[in-house]
């Protein structure tokens, strides 16, 4: 998932078997992936103004 560009690394807590633990956040690479999962996208088109549509479209498209 790091790889990927969901999460980053924010630090190493030791644990109490004394080994190292990297710490994880989600980015908002992370966040977006959640929030398009968990979003029914024909309610979300019938919201959304025709500006707002036009920059995702590009963003998805690589033409922004």
């Amino acid at each position: 998932m790091e790889e990927s560009g969901y999460i980053k690394k924010i630090g190493i807590k030791k644990t109490k078997a004394g080994f190292e633990a990297s710490i994880y956040e989600l980015n908002v690479k992370g966040y977006l992936a959640i929030l398009l999962n968990q979003i029914n996208l024909d309610d979300f088109l019938k919201r959304v103004d025709d500006a707002t549509a036009s920059t995702i479209l590009g963003a998805i498209t690589g033409t922004t």
